[in-house]
């Protein structure tokens, strides 16, 4: 971010060599592999036996995302074995059986609560917003702990396991059974004090999605449901004898197919509790506190061996155990157990509302500290706003503006922000914030954007007045938030697995109504400042039953509407899409019916840049304003620069980003790219290709065309003889080869070759009868047409030509 600017000049100088550096570093990385912890919405998946060691030299922190954690919480196991199923018995003399095995390591880590010595003494390092987490878990065989015998699903409704296996229950089949379990019991047995383990036997695989399974892909994941009785928190664990014969040499306590388990169990229980439902704790690539410290090498110095000489790393309530390490920020690293009970919370935060000027936010500090905002596009400093914290730290709201005073909004993932506290040393170190450089939020490895916000739901009538929305990702890392006037849902907790989208009931759209959408997540983790801060994105979603202009390609369904214009300067007319079909409008003063594909298409003679043209629906209200740009260029022939002209300071050139911007890490997607017109507004050297500008305001554009001088009479280097008619033919490539978009006059002037001297002018010679020119001196001639509209808009061309008298 070379464009920063303020008054901390050597600290920011620091930042911003050290956030350069750590983005070309990740860029230069190599792929990350193809495993991913989180798929659809389940979570911490624990790769399936001889998986990638995913983890191994990691060193990116894991960082609060703004949700909830577990506390005090209570352990259920359920073990799923109708009749002709079974979990194996004691593999040998005084060695428990798999069930008991698993019984014994949950009421063992329940009797070490509050220690330290223990794996699980790292989920104190690990609040949120209500303050530190503990090391508190409940467990009695007796009372916590289910045999279930109900039959698994016929062979129509089972999933295909990729290894063959004869049954297989897909997520949501695991979902049902725990719920039907559980039944109604509310908040008693759900919750976020409550984790549910399903255990299924050795002879059942179990997928996520198609080709996604326990023989596969996975030794374990958690996730979370709600189907009306509360949300329920839960973690799916497939027999590891579906995918490999676990050896020996790994099992203090004499049982390697349940040890293998215990190591599973271990990896959801702490990231269950650290992030329940994927809002809370994780790297910014999605990885949770145990997927960065995996298997193998991750499994920490052995404290000694068992008598059949199997190393053990955990001594739990007396018994000994082999459990991977999980990642401790506090050391930066993967370790064994942790004293840390210190949380880096509370974070900065920084609200941002789309197309929007103002940013406010909280310090997380006490105290009255100096806030600088700076936004940033294309390499260079857009605008800058100024103020103060308040005594309890928080600030704003304050007002972008640039070095003319000119004021500017945010709201494209290509922008760039940076937000500085203070001027003294001690103060926090700034915040570098690129909304669009997220990863890939549709895997759940990467944060959500302005785009995935835009397109990213479909709201409908649900009749009566009332609205349903779906949403998706729904299962993005940060914490969702809907609002419909004063009623607020969060859809996290409706999230489907195995869709990735949550139906969310709303209330009836009262005359006047807004519907707001918002990601709050943490933007701002680099190396730097790798705790980073809360950054909420807040967008206003567009009207029930609209169509969309864009889609989304990345979703299961087909997303609603997203208001915006376009303004054609060259044909004085208007465009807006992502409207109800058949509906009726308001743009520009003018009325009109939106097609079925959602869409009206209205004239306006006095088109002109500097206008604001607001698209209002049938009850008045506003959907949309666009803020036309100021667009007149001069182009030289078939030139693919501009050779001058004015364009809107500081705005987008070009149209807005049209497809999610997904990236295999996160720092490798839009921010910073992209090109703007100056601050000076000279549009000189800007590219022809599309001469246009995205209004920061709208996300909508303003287009202008320059038409083509298609033919001339004479033709360059033509041979005359005496007197002639001039004339040429200006427009733009129309179908079948046509000439469209004609009608702009061209002037020509003749001078002498030699001299430079005018020898004949003519306004315009784009006429059925053209300009009579008088017979010339003999000689060599330079012909220049120059094509003028009506905003102004210049093509020039230069041919040559010979007159022999």
């Amino acid at each position: 971010m070379a464009w920063a600017r303020t008054s901390r000049c050597t600290a920011i100088a620091a930042a911003i060599a050290i956030a350069l550096a750590f983005a070309a570093s990740a860029s230069a990385a190599p792929a990350r592999p193809a495993f991913r912890p989180r798929v659809g919405f389940a979570m911490g998946l624990m790769p399936a036996a001889g998986g990638p060691e995913i983890a191994t030299g990691s060193s990116v922190p894991v960082v609060y995302h703004g949700g909830s954690v577990m506390r005090d919480v209570t352990i259920h196991t359920v073990f799923w074995a109708p009749p002709g199923y079974h979990f194996d018995g004691s593999p040998g003399f005084l060695v428990p059986g798999y069930e008991s095995l698993l019984q014994q390591f949950f009421t063992d880590v329940a009797a070490g609560s509050g220690t330290t010595t223990s794996i699980f003494s790292i989920i104190d390092q690990y609040g949120d917003r209500s303050g530190p987490d503990s090391y508190q878990i409940r467990y009695d065989a007796a009372t916590d702990s289910i045999n279930a015998t109900d039959p698994y699903p016929p062979p129509g409704r089972q999933c295909p396991s990729p290894s063959g296996v004869a049954m297989c229950v897909t997520d949501l089949e695991l979902q049902q059974e725990l719920n039907k379990l559980i039944g109604p019991t509310g908040s008693t047995q759900r919750g976020l004090s409550n984790l549910w383990f399903i255990f299924l036997p050795p002879d059942v695989d179990t997928c996520t999605e198609v080709g996604v399974c326990g023989t596969n892909s996975y030794a374990g994941y958690h996730s979370e449901f709600d189907f009306g009785a509360g949300p329920t928190i839960y973690a799916a664990i497939p027999d590891p004898l579906i995918e490999f014969n676990a050896p020996p040499g790994s099992d203090p306590e004499g049982n390697p197919e349940a040890e293998s388990t215990i190591d599973t169990v271990a990896h959801e229980t702490v990231e269950a509790i650290t992030d329940p439902i994927g809002d809370a704790w994780m790297d910014p690539n999605g990885f949770e506190t145990a997927d960065k410290c995996e298997t193998g090498p991750q499994t920490g110095a052995p404290l000694g061996y068992s008598s059949d000489g199997s190393p053990y790393n955990q001594l739990i309530n007396g018994h000994e155990y082999l459990i991977q390490d999980m990642w401790s920020d506090a050391r930066q690293g993967c370790v064994q157990s942790s004293t840390v009970t210190t949380t880096s919370l509370p974070p900065h935060t920084v609200d941002l509302r789309q197309f929007s000027p103002e940013v406010s936010g909280s310090t997380g500090i006490i105290g009255r500290r100096v806030v600088t905002v700076a936004l940033g596009r294309a390499g260079q400093l857009v605008a800058e706003a100024h103020g103060l914290s308040r005594a309890d730290g928080s600030w704003g709201p304050l007002t972008l503006r640039g070095p003319d005073h000119r004021i500017h909004a945010v709201g494209d993932d290509r922008d760039e922000i940076e937000v500085n506290y203070g001027d003294a040393l001690g103060d926090p170190l700034p915040d570098l914030i690129e909304t669009g450089d997220g990863g890939n939020p549709f895997t759940e490895s990467g944060y959500t954007g302005w785009f995935d916000l835009d397109h990213g739901y479909a709201v409908r009538s649900a009749g009566g007045g009332r609205l349903a929305a779906l949403i998706g990702p729904c299962s993005q890392t940060g914490v969702l938030g809907l609002s419909l006037g004063a009623e607020h849902t969060d859809p996290t907790p409706l999230c489907e697995t195995e869709t990735d989208a949550a139906i969310v009931e709303l209330g009836r759209a009262g005359a006047g109504a807004t519907l707001t959408m918002s990601s709050e997540d943490n933007r701002a983790e680099n190396a730097l400042t790798p705790d980073g801060a809360l950054v909420k994105l807040t967008i206003a979603l567009g009207e029930p039953d609209s169509i969309s202009a864009v889609g989304n390609a990345k979703l299961l369904f087909e997303p609603t509407g997203f208001p915006t214009c376009v303004a054609y300067l060259r044909i004085r007319a208007v465009s807006c899409s992502g409207l109800v079909p058949a509906s009726p409008y308001a743009v520009a003063g003018r009325h009109a019916d939106a097609s079925a594909s959602g869409t009206i298409f209205v004239a306006d003679p006095a088109l002109r840049g500097g206008q604001v043209l607001t698209l209002t629906d049938r009850a008045g209200r506003r959907l949309s304003s666009l803020h036309v740009a100021h667009l007149r260029v001069a182009i030289v022939g078939n030139e693919t620069k501009i050779a001058s002209g004015r364009c809107q300071p500081g705005e987008y050139w070009g149209p807005p980003p049209s497809a999610p911007a997904t990236s295999t890490e996160v720092s490798t997607g839009l921010g910073g790219h992209g090109t703007i017109c100056p601050l000076s507004g000279d549009a000189a050297g800007l590219p022809t290709t599309d001469i246009a500008q995205t209004d920061e305001f709208s996300g909508g554009q303003t287009i202008t065309q320059v038409p083509d001088i298609q033919s001339t009479a004479p033709i360059d280097d033509e041979t005359l003889y005496g007197s002639f008619v001039a004339s040429a033919q200006s427009g733009l490539p129309a179908a079948s080869g046509s000439i469209g978009a004609t009608g702009v006059p061209v002037a020509l002037t003749i001078t002498r070759a030699a001299s430079q001297r005018s020898v004949f002018h003519a306004t315009n010679v784009d006429t059925a009868a053209g300009a009579a020119v008088p017979a010339l001196a003999p000689g060599s001639y330079v012909a220049t047409w120059v094509l003028h509209d009506a905003d102004g808009d210049t093509r020039t061309l230069t041919t040559r030509f010979v007159d022999e008298g």
